[in-house]
């Protein structure tokens, strides 16, 4: 049961930064530098969790 819910949080983990990376590259098309950076921190947070975590 638990070995699910690892999985489940791994899954939830890459949707989200997946979503976030293809904020960046929609903010990079529209040569927004803030939102670039808000998605940019917003991803390097979602990839720390892991370690974080652990």
């Amino acid at each position: 049961m638990i070995a699910v819910r690892y999985f489940a949080f791994f899954v939830l983990l890459l949707a989200g930064l997946l979503s976030s990376m293809k904020q960046m590259s929609l903010a990079l098309d529209e040569g927004n530098l803030e939102r670039f950076t808000l998605w940019t921190s917003i991803a390097s947070f979602i990839a720390g969790l892991p370690i974080i975590l652990w």
